[in-house]
Formats: structure tokens, sequence, C-alpha cells
């Protein structure tokens, strides 16, 4: 809001345009507002999967928002088949949707194409942009994305001692070595 003050945020009727911060503790159901989200992306924008982009940290994180957006369309799905909502976000989605048959269309055409999902890690999603532009970018075709630097940083120090420590005199050697 204009004045600072967080306010819940309303699923089914937050606004889809635009760019939106969504800040929440641990537990306080992240997950369930952007499998919520996402739903009504592919009903209101009429978004396909692949469409989508969903980034996240870990490939544990990455594989449970997977899992979780399948489940949720599921539900959307069944909610819009039976008329009957599991939670009080399917039953808004319910009420302010004009034409289940076509919303359950939607959810199963999303369903078969769950595996074309755009949800990735931001290391796996910057890695894709760059090979998808690697012309544009400069970019080689084939990169490696380091995650772990541990290797690289050894090799760097290795690579500093052997330039600065092999042609220096025996007196900086011992003093560099007293003084760890």
């Amino acid at each position: 809001s204009p004045d600072g003050i967080m306010e819940p945020l309303e699923l089914v009727n937050v606004d889809l345009t635009g760019r939106k911060l969504v800040e929440a503790s641990a537990g306080t159901g992240k997950t369930y507002a952007i499998t919520s989200l996402y739903v009504r992306l592919l009903l209101e924008r009429k978004l396909s999967v692949s469409q989508i982009l969903v980034v996240t940290f870990t490939e544990a994180a990455t594989e449970d928002l997977r899992r979780r957006i399948g489940k949720r369309i599921r539900e959307a799905a069944a909610t819009f088949a039976t008329g009957e909502a599991s939670d009080e976000f399917l039953a808004g989605l319910l009420r302010k949707t004009p034409d289940r048959t076509d919303a359950h269309h939607l959810l199963s055409d999303a369903l078969r194409t769950l595996d074309e999902a755009a949800i990735f890690t931001i290391h796996a999603f910057c890695q894709r942009v760059l090979q998808d532009n690697a012309f544009e970018s400069s970019s080689p075709f084939e990169m490696d994305f380091i995650t772990n630097q541990d290797a690289l940083l050894r090799e760097i120090v290795d690579d500093f001692w052997r330039i600065e420590f092999y042609p220096a005199s025996s007196l900086f050697i011992r003093f560099a070595r007293q003084s760890g």
C-alpha cells in the first residue's frame, strides 16, 4: 500500500498485471499463494503452463513447486467439474468464473502439458536464458554454471602463491610462514 503498511494478499482478487512483491515468513503459505495465483493465470489470463515462469532457490523447492502446482490444478479442475470447492480460494474462484466448462477445459489442458511448465531454480533459469540468447549476449553456446566456487577459489589461491612466492626471497617466505 502507499503508506507502507503490509496488507494480506487476497488471492482471488489480487491484480494479475504488473509486478508484485510477496514477502512472508516460513510456514505462512507462500507455496499456497504461488499455486493459487498460477491457477488464476491459467484461467483469467488464459496463459499456457509454458508461458508462466516460476523461479525458486533450490532443486528440492523446484520439484516441490512442480508437484504442488500440479496438485493445485487438479483440485481446481475438480472444483469446476463438480461445482464444489475444497477451500475458500477455490470457492471464490468458482463464484467469479462465468464458464465452469471452459475453466475445466483450460485446467485439463494445463495438466496434460504440465511437463512443459517453466519452473526453475535461479541458476537453471539464468543458464537457460544465456543459452537461448547466446549470440545476443556474446556468451558461449555451451557453458557451465558454477554453484559451488570452492574449487575455483582454491585454484586462484594456489595460482597466487605460485606467482608471488616462487620468485620471492627466502627471507620473505620465512616471514610469511611465521606470520601464518
